[in-house]
């Protein structure tokens, strides 16, 4: 086998069969839309994924609209084709009976086109894999620059099998909030195929971690590699195994090493690396992928959210997605 960059048409064929494959699942046919806007000459100039969620606001079951920026198809769209696209989106969205609608401005502060949308507490953690001297907490084979199989008791890969045992640990992690995406079992399927399309597609090496000591899974991490970070996507413990969030990390700051990666980060890691310290880990506001929210009907406040912990959303339910179908062949 022969190994080179692709060009953009190939790029272009590649994005589109990985976008078309998530769209064709279960969850997609059901749940997620493109919907572009066409010039005169009846030609694609711009489009937008549409998702709709189930959630929940205060108790009430809603539907949650998720707009993905406007990408361009064919040539550059200018501003105003963009925003009257989000137009439209949002239209068929609320006549279609969604409560709220969320977006994702790529910058913190920066002014949506569309008012209406107000930012949501969010934040984020990071920490080095390298620190310049060693650290008293980190396990010995660790020091030692050993990898976690074998020393972490119950640890082993997730598998399709456990999902459902990773639904019922996340409803659990949610139920409490205020306001939430819930993540029914076909959205876990769509998560799952997102990553294994990901790995046919450009080889990455996702880890995807559970640990099981004979009654189950207990605890379960999904990791992300974006060189030169290894993102923190989502982890999650039945009541009572929050401490194994520790053995999870020093398996994913183990990995991380071995590989060359500079930094574990993401937007929630364990409150057992952030409250104890177990590591030194920096927190600050989100400054990047800051989550929009905006009612969808005139009539209704918008919610006082002001705890992160009422309404913290997950980069898995698709907030922090991959590229738009054909955008990095656009151009």
């Amino acid at each position: 086998m022969r190994f080179r960059d692709a060009d953009r048409d190939e790029i272009g064929r590649v994005l589109a069969a990985f976008h078309g494959d998530l769209l064709d699942s279960a969850w997609g046919r059901a749940h997620e839309r493109l919907l572009v806007g066409c010039g005169e000459d009846g030609r694609i100039r711009v489009a937008l994924r549409l998702r709709s969620l189930p959630g929940a606001l205060d108790g009430r079951a809603v539907r949650i609209a998720h707009l993905t920026d406007a990408f361009p198809v064919d040539g550059s769209p200018g501003a105003d084709e963009a925003t009257a696209l989000k137009e439209e989106a949002l239209r068929q969205v609320r006549e279609s009976g969604h409560a709220l609608a969320i977006e994702i401005a790529k910058v913190a502060g920066e002014s949506p086109r569309l008012q209406g949308f107000r930012a949501l507490p969010c934040s984020e953690a990071a920490c080095r894999t390298h620190l310049p001297v060693a650290w008293p907490k980190e396990p010995p084979w660790l020091r030692a620059g050993e990898e976690a199989p074998g020393r972490v008791p119950g640890l082993r890969p997730g598998r399709p099998v456990d999902i459902d045992a990773l639904a019922g640990i996340h409803a659990q992690e949610i139920a409490s909030q205020r306001l939430r995406v819930d993540r029914p079992r076909d959205l876990w399927d769509r998560i799952v195929l997102a990553r294994d399309l990901r790995s046919s597609t450009d080889g990455a090496l996702d880890p995807f971690w559970v640990i099981d000591r004979g009654a189950g899974v207990e605890a379960y991490v999904l990791l992300r590699t974006e060189r030169p970070t290894l993102r923190w996507c989502e982890h999650g413990t039945r009541p009572g195994s929050e401490g194994l969030l520790a053995d999870l990390f020093w398996c994913a700051l183990g990995w991380a090493r071995s590989r060359g990666l500079q930094r574990i980060e993401g937007w929630r890691l364990p409150e057992v690396l952030t409250v104890q310290p177990l590591y030194p880990t920096s927190d600050r506001q989100r400054k990047t992928d800051v989550v929009m929210l905006m009612p969808l009907d005139p009539k209704a406040p918008f919610p006082d959210l002001a705890r992160e912990g009422d309404c913290r959303l997950w980069e898995l339910d698709g907030f922090r997605d991959d590229p738009p179908p054909g955008a990095a062949s656009a151009g």
